[in-house]
């Protein structure tokens, strides 16, 4: 009898002549673990570690030390703060002083918000406190949080878990220098400022605007900007919106980027936003804007978006063009500041705190980053940063001109095809 040829299955995935794949192997040796999932644990575990070493240090350094209950250094007579923000103050500034290479982590990566959120965890289990979910600055620097309302009036106030409110809320969780409204509209009162927002924040609260205490400042959009930067006097300014509920770490994050030298802090969006031929006309003119002017590592990032921070010498210099956003991130570029964009994530901490996904907001239109180009040239000429260095315009002139007896070294053909 013949026997019967019988074959060996080949593994599902292999073509004809080529070689089943082998399992891949971690560096431990453990099958079908992959480098990039080993790599997540190992930042895991290094999350992990800092989250442990900055609750140690918060509750050593609350150690023995009295919780400060009347005015903080610095403040003005009679803007005395409560035992909590008194706490809240003196919790920033050990994390400021005496973190170390804990609060020298970058401000707007994972491993900052577990180390300073584990801190302030721990000071307020040595100080006898209930945790609040604070949030340290990596810097002594003073705080301004602006917040602009744009059309909004007195009904975010009064809406339940409106975005104001909550944002509000997060801003609580911050040892902020003062709090700045600013509103274009009558009805939003100090009273009302005082009544909702002050006894939330236990911090210094401002209303800049048609109803505030610089009543006649605000006539036209975008005016709120330049008059509340005026009436701030922190060394760090984050503009805000109302409707936008940012997260205590991503306004950490952009005030710590100033703190660490940065001019402008940019709220970086261009990784969230679809591929180029589907985006709107008014992200296409940021990004050109930013390429025309040298710098294309911010791709689409502009001072239009919010939330952005700025330092105190960026105010000065911008001054009045901060009524004008698109034009402010021109002039910004221009004058040689130093410009940064900052990806914001949120930390590790935002999906314990049921707030709500990161988000921003950009009310400008292509017109606007246009009319910033238009800034630029007339400061800098029609060619901006980019020199001439092939065209031979003297042979556009008249014959007789200066030009043509300059560049008669010039042969007639490449003349021709340079102009």
């Amino acid at each position: 009898m013949m026997k019967r040829l019988t074959t060996k299955k080949k593994p599902p995935g292999t073509a004809r002549g080529q070689k089943p794949r082998s399992r891949m192997r971690s560096r431990g040796g453990n099958p079908g673990k992959t480098g990039a999932k080993a790599g997540t644990s190992l930042k895991g575990r290094r999350i992990a570690e800092l989250a442990a070493a900055g609750r140690r240090l918060g509750g050593l350094l609350a150690a023995g030390l009295p919780v400060r209950s009347a005015s903080v250094d610095g403040d003005e007579a009679g803007s005395c703060l409560t035992d909590e923000a008194a706490a809240r103050r003196q919790m920033n500034d050990l994390w400021a002083r005496h973190g170390g290479v804990l609060s020298g982590l970058n401000p707007a990566g994972p491993e900052y918000a577990a180390a300073a959120s584990a801190f302030a965890q721990g000071y307020c289990e040595r100080a006898g406190l209930p945790d609040r979910g604070w949030f340290p600055f990596p810097s002594e620097q003073r705080v301004s949080a602006v917040i602009l309302l744009h059309d909004a009036g007195p009904e975010a106030f009064a809406v339940q878990d409106s975005p104001l409110l909550r944002l509000l809320g997060e801003l609580e969780r911050l040892a902020l220098h003062e709090v700045i409204l600013a509103s274009r509209d009558e009805a939003v009162t100090p009273q009302l400022v005082q009544e909702f927002a002050a006894p939330r924040l236990g911090s210094e609260v401002k209303l800049i605007g048609a109803g505030g205490v610089s009543a006649g400042t605000v006539s036209r959009g975008g005016e709120e900007r330049p008059a509340a930067a005026a009436a701030a006097e922190g060394d760090i300014l984050v503009f805000l919106d109302a409707s936008v509920s940012s997260a205590a770490e991503e306004i950490a994050a952009l005030a710590g980027v100033i703190a660490r030298g940065s001019d402008a802090a940019l709220c970086g969006v261009s990784a969230e936003l679809p591929l180029f031929h589907k985006r709107p006309p008014e992200v296409m003119a940021k990004q050109f804007v930013n390429y025309a002017l040298g710098r294309r590592d911010l791709q689409a990032d502009s001072l239009t978006v919010l939330p952005h921070a700025l330092s105190r010498q960026a105010v000065t210099k911008l001054g009045a063009e901060l009524a004008h956003p698109a034009r402010a991130h021109g002039a910004a570029l221009i004058e040689g500041l130093a410009v940064s964009s900052v990806r914001l994530s949120g930390g590790v901490t935002r999906s314990a705190r049921d707030v709500r996904p990161y988000a921003w907001l950009d009310r400008s239109r292509a017109s606007d980053h246009l009319e910033a180009l238009g800034f630029a040239m007339e400061r800098l000429g029609p060619r901006l940063f980019y020199p001439d260095n092939w065209r031979r315009r003297g042979y556009a002139s008249d014959a007789d001109s200066p030009g043509m007896a300059e560049e008669t070294s010039v042969s007639e053909d490449f003349s021709r095809e340079s102009i």
